[in-house]
């Protein structure tokens, strides 16, 4: 197979062309086993030959100019149908040639192809359909099959990501990618039998065998002159005579591009994540300023050694008590870090000099400035110098950064340029969460919002990756700190090649039983803007990154909501799996009852049995329902209650609760002591509804959510839950949306 397409590829290279000429892309299908229709090419100008057409046997045949410029051929009038005589052939072959001439006068026309014309409904759904291959500069390979034909972009924008399916050609599991087409709308149509189609439209395994045949193609990286194949495209292909036929096919080239920088030294990182010493750049001796924020912060850090801390200042002795070296030629010893704090036209200079003297191990670069305001220059030498560090014996520093917040390490120490009157960081669960961040700002907004909740063992914000990439970040942890369950990556973007070495890792770390959450914002660096193709248009480079990244494992989520949602109920929860979706949900609202029974998501209610129905009547007054979900009604009381979801945790066709709680019935002691005496409630009590839930979600091995969907009069009630690691969300539907998530984490999901 692979000297046929080198052999394919070369001739293109030698013509000069990125663009395959319909029947050199015939004859690449057919050498991976994929059939097409029998063809002939004639050169413009010239007569087809007459042996040749007779030998296809075709009483009619399709006209199909062939153009490297010209890709949708109906819309220059490129496509005839005519009877199969060499006279009707010639003759319609000069017409179209001068319509073609016409209306693309830029086009250099090659030729035309003759082919045979295959029978196909191509006005009943589900005939035609479009499956191609393609490489994205971040992401990598990836194959695409969808509803196609004329209408494809049709059929795409119609029914969105349902209309087709995106696969990552890397490590292709063909069984997996065949039972997410049968979950969906897609498989319906096309492996299924319906009333417009008695039997399957496509064999399944013959569908299969061709998706396996073109991963392989992309993934083996075959080039020529430096050429190598960047998509192919098949549309429509049909199923005819048991197989699978290719009736239009397009295929493009690009340069194969060197890796855009040296590896980094993974290794290095502990320096930057566990520092015992540190220096700081840019601390002022006059006003608060970044630098002097972030020394201020260092000073009270629990992991940089006493006597390890020096500000970098040339005239002062001290800055808050904190030594000073005029230079770092003058500090004492090399550090763990070095925290640049600078204006941006003075960091390269300071680089140059960490990286010559290995006086640092690790850099976080502050400032911004660089490529995202478009000094791309300053960036290219920054980077210039840390690439030339990699020949070092040791690796050279390692960097995150520019324009980034800092790193915040939980009981290590915190460089974020914010004081701490700002953004306070409370004792609180979290060592199995790292959360990583290419937005401070959404960084600050995240660790505010949890606080006293989740303290992550670490929180990351690495900027526009002058150095260290999101993928490294991941790689370390997997091969250096095993203990951590949960990622939170916020990524806006992916450098070439990152996209796909990150799909890698979180496919490494999901077998490895740790949960990836990721929000990805906006669109892939460098993605397909220019790519006239019906897979560029459908897809979308968005839709690309979160497809290839829900199918190597990672739970993208589609809203910051949900990112903090699922994070927060996969650290909370950690050590508490369910062993099923069957999920027992109580209220004392009927509202609620009704709303979770609409959004249950991937879950399912339990039916309950006889046994755990008595239960639920011994303790629930009588006008409660005690089917599922349960509606207690407001007259149940604290004991009632809590008894009542005893009895579903303890049931054994239940795997996970949902438990809420509309607070504002007398019956539930659930508010905080009121010293004026109007009310007897005290949430501090261990009876009280907040203290008992605490100690039964204790007690039990079973995953528990919990709602309390009221106002701010019963957020000391939420914030004694969430402190005591029970995960509470103020609506039901966002608790079983994120119960969902993590049910479908933890029984691992093919779709």
């Amino acid at each position: 197979m692979s000297l046929t397409v080198q052999e394919i590829l070369g001739r293109a290279h030698e013509q000069g062309r990125q663009v395959l000429l319909e029947h050199e892309a015939y004859a690449l299908l057919q050498s991976l086993g994929i059939d097409t229709p029998r063809h002939l090419f004639v050169p413009r100008g010239e007569r087809p030959d007459a042996a040749e057409l007779a030998a296809m046997g075709a009483t009619e045949v399709v006209l199909k100019v062939v153009s490297p410029e010209i890709l949708h051929k109906s819309d220059v009038g490129g496509v005839r149908m005519v009877g199969g005589g060499e006279a009707e052939v010639t003759a319609a072959l000069d017409e179209m040639w001068e319509e073609v001439a016409r209306r693309a006068p830029d086009a250099h026309i090659e030729g035309a192809l003759v082919v045979e014309k295959i029978a196909v409904e191509t006005d009943r759904p589900g005939v035609e359909y479009l499956l191609s291959a393609r490489r994205d500069p971040a992401l990598g390979p990836y194959l695409m099959f969808g509803l196609g034909g004329l209408l494809s972009e049709w059929y795409g924008r119609l029914g969105g990501e349902r209309a087709h399916l995106l696969m990552n050609a890397d490590g292709l599991d063909v069984d997996r990618q065949l039972e997410c087409l049968r979950q969906g709308a897609l498989g319906a149509i096309a492996l299924q039998a319906s009333r417009l189609h008695p039997a399957p439209p496509l064999d399944a395994q013959k569908l299969a065998g061709v998706f396996a045949s073109l991963a392989a193609l992309f993934t083996e990286e075959v080039e020529v002159g430096g050429l190598r194949l960047s998509e192919l495209e098949l549309n429509p292909i049909v199923a005819h005579e048991g197989g699978l036929l290719a009736l239009d096919a397009m295929a493009r080239l690009d340069v194969v591009q060197a890796p855009p920088r040296k590896p980094r030294p993974i290794t290095r990182i502990r320096h930057l994540l566990h520092p015992r010493s540190a220096a700081v750049f840019g601390a002022s001796t006059k006003a608060m300023n970044a630098g002097r924020i972030i020394l201020d912060n260092l000073k009270a850090s629990e992991g940089i050694t006493y006597g390890k801390l020096w500000a970098i200042h040339p005239k002062a002795e001290r800055i808050d008590g904190v030594p000073c070296v005029p230079d770092l030629a003058s500090l004492p010893e090399p550090v763990d870090l070095a925290v640049i704090a600078v204006p941006a036209p003075a960091v390269p200079d300071i680089i140059a000099e960490i990286a010559e003297t290995g006086r640092a191990r690790s850099i976080i670069l502050i400032p911004g400035g660089f490529a995202e305001t478009g000094q791309r220059d300053l960036e290219r030498r920054i980077q210039d110098i840390l690439a030339a560090s990699r020949e070092r014996e040791d690796g050279g520093p390692v960097m995150v950064g520019g324009n980034c917040l800092g790193i915040v390490a939980k009981h290590e120490y915190n460089t974020f340029f914010l004081p701490t009157y700002k953004l306070p960081f409370h004792e609180a669960p979290g060592n199995n969460l790292v959360a990583v961040s290419q937005s401070g700002a959404y960084l600050v907004s995240f660790t505010s919002n949890l606080d006293g909740i989740i303290f992550p063992r670490v929180s990351v914000s690495y900027g526009n990756e002058m150095d260290l990439t999101a993928s490294d970040l991941l790689e370390y942890y997997l091969e250096y700190e095993d203990d951590v369950e949960v990622f939170g990556f916020y990524i806006e973007g992916f450098q070439p090649t990152e996209g796909e070495r990150f799909v890698r890792l979180v496919r490494r770390a999901v077998a490895a039983d740790k949960a990836v959450v990721v929000y990805k914002a906006g669109m892939t660096e460098g993605g397909a803007k220019a790519a006239a193709s019906h897979t560029a248009s459908i897809a979308g480079d968005y839709t690309v990154a979160r497809s290839l990244l829900t199918q190597a494992g990672a739970i993208v989520c589609d809203t910051l909501n949900q990112f903090e949602d699922y994070t927060k109920v996969l650290t909370m929860l950690s050590g508490k799996r369910a062993q099923g979706a069957r999920v027992g949900v109580i209220t004392n609202a009927g509202f609620e009852a009704g709303a979770v029974t609409d959004h249950l998501y991937h879950l399912k209610l339990s039916e309950f049995s006889e046994a755990t129905r008595t239960r639920l009547s011994e303790v629930l007054p009588e006008i409660a329902h005690t089917g599922n979900p349960v509606d207690a009604t407001p007259m149940t009381d604290t004991k009632a209650f809590v008894a009542a979801v005893r009895a579903i945790a303890e049931a054994p066709e239940v795997d996970a609760l949902i438990v809420s709680a509309v607070p504002a019935t007398p019956a539930l002691d659930i508010l905080a002591p009121d010293l004026s005496g109007r009310h007897d409630e005290n949430i501090f009590s261990m009876h009280s509804l907040p203290g008992e839930l605490i100690r039964l979600s204790r007690e039990s091995s079973k995953p528990m959510v919990f709602v309390i969907d009221s106002g701010r009069l019963y957020d000391p009630s939420v914030l004694l839950l969430e402190r005591a690691g029970l995960p509470v969300y103020r609506k039901i539907d966002r608790a079983s949306r994120a119960l969902s998530a993590a049910v479908d984490y933890w029984q691992g999901r093919p779709c």
